[in-house]
């Protein structure tokens, strides 16, 4: 007899329900922790029990089509998982900040039983929603030798997308704010993965494999001590999740594979794969962080040693698929593949939208030319352009957000402070306007006593014109 295991995550069983979920969603996003940002909340004052998840959301989205590989960018992505990660860290205890009562008072609310149980009847779904589209990235009959090569491939992978993204800051004069952004997406969110993946050790998921073919997301490339440097040199200094609200959503669903994967038993083996997929994700980071930050790289590194480490990495990984295959069979040996299928997969999901926000935050004043000769053709073409328009009052805080389509901001009347990184502040008054491409990350305060402004909605060729424009100058410029 044969046994083929489930799907690693599938949203069928889950379809013609989504009304259903979408109410006890609300209901988990009513809990006071969880409420809109206020204008002092951009950065979390090292508040672990606060998680702006923009409620006000959820009574528009349906979550009835799951996430898909071409949108892992946009608001339905941001939503399910900014929800998730506050899912599973309700088993994380963090204490209160002080003995005082308010301290006290954000501690309970966080823990309560009805908001942890309505998270369980949750996460089910929400995985099934955010991870479906990884379902079936693992070709059947891959031998050892073809998967372990995953490793080195997401090595090459990353280590190419971050030399040509490091060049671009540089050239963008940008390097220091895009770091800034890349230690919140790596940095802050390391704790919560080494937690994932500490949580399945303690529960035995690795036993089977010998010590020294386990994987693990710490070690000395790239070693804490280096990553704590970038993150002070670039400001990044404050406790984890102070900055939620810049999360992207790839970033939080390759915390959240690991956490989805680790509560799991019967996905033991998929954890397994996913972890090492990560693990070789994190070893290209620090290879890249150090040849970008030359001065800060720790003494005594070889000549050769990166390719050694990779070498090192995809035996280790060979040995534990081999000791899977021979102990488990098949099955267990494909579950495993498939875990570090997903993995790679979500990482080339991930590269994909850092570099696209990284390149809109490194460009914003070419964005802000773009949003006015957007405007003007508008005015000349298409003068009826489905547009929304806002009034907002003084210290309206909008907690960051993403659109699934293009548009732009345009100020009517008023003044508002417009950001889409930590320490962003781009200030807008009458007739400034923004263009913000499909799937950025932004947010923004009013900071007068009232802001009217229009939210033009552009057409996506108009847009991906003025993108290759873009991308022609800086390759005339390299």
């Amino acid at each position: 007899m044969t046994f083929s295991y489930p799907a690693l995550f599938d949203f069928e069983p889950f379809a013609g329900r989504s009304e259903e979920f979408v109410a006890l969603i609300r209901q988990f996003a009513a809990a006071h922790p969880f409420r809109s940002a206020t204008v002092d909340e951009l950065l979390l004052d090292d508040d672990y029990h606060r998680r702006p998840l923009r409620p006000e959301d959820f009574e528009f989205l349906k979550f009835m089509k799951p996430v898909r590989a071409d949108n892992v960018s946009r608001l339905p992505s941001l939503a399910s998982n900014r929800t998730l990660l506050s899912i599973y860290e309700l088993e994380a205890a963090r204490m209160p900040r002080s003995g005082e009562a308010a301290d006290w008072q954000r501690f309970t609310e966080f823990y309560r039983d009805d908001v942890r149980t309505l998270g369980a009847q949750l996460a089910p779904f929400l995985e099934a929603y955010a991870f479906s589209y990884l379902r079936g990235t693992s070709p059947a009959g891959e031998s050892v030798a073809t998967a372990s090569a995953r490793l080195a491939r997401i090595i090459d992978d990353e280590s190419t997308f971050w030399d040509a993204t490091f060049a671009r800051l540089m050239r963008n004069d940008y390097l220091e704010e895009g770091l800034r952004f890349i230690m919140v997406q790596r940095w802050a969110l390391a704790p919560s993965k080494r937690r994932a993946v500490a949580r399945a050790a303690a529960n035995g998921y690795f036993d089977a494999l010998p010590p020294e073919a386990r994987p693990a997301l710490d070690g000395d490339l790239p070693d804490d001590a280096l990553l704590q440097r970038v993150a002070a040199m670039c400001g990044v200094t404050r406790q984890q999740h102070a900055y939620w609200q810049f999360y992207l959503p790839t970033s939080m669903a390759k915390t959240n594979l690991l956490y989805a994967l680790a509560r799991r038993p019967d996905r033991v083996f998929a954890l397994t794969g996913a972890v090492f997929a990560a693990e070789a994700e994190w070893l290209a980071f620090g290879l890249a962080l150090e040849r970008a930050c030359a001065w800060l790289q720790p003494a005594g590194r070889r000549p050769g040693e990166a390719e050694a480490r990779k070498t090192a990495l995809t035996a280790r990984f060979a040995t534990a698929l081999q000791t899977v295959a021979d102990r488990f069979g098949d099955t267990a040996f494909e579950q495993c593949v498939a875990g570090a299928a997903a993995g790679e997969r979500l990482a080339e999901r991930g590269r994909w939208d850092l570099g696209e926000q990284l390149q809109w935050l490194g460009a914003i004043p070419q964005y802000c030319e773009f949003a006015r000769r957007i405007s003007q053709r508008i005015d000349a073409e298409c003068p009826d352009i489905d547009r929304e328009t806002f009034i907002e009052p003084h210290e309206m805080c909008s907690t960051t957000h993403v659109h699934n389509d293009h548009r732009l901001v345009t100020i009517q009347e008023g003044d508002m402070l417009f950001w889409g990184n930590v320490g962003m502040q781009l200030k807008m008054h009458q007739g400034d306007m923004v263009l913000i491409p499909d799937g950025r990350l932004h947010g923004s305060t009013v900071v007068s006593g009232e802001c009217t402004y229009h939210q033009p909605i552009i057409p996506d060729d108009w847009v991906q014109a003025l993108v290759a424009e873009l991308d022609a100058t800086a390759h005339a410029a390299r």
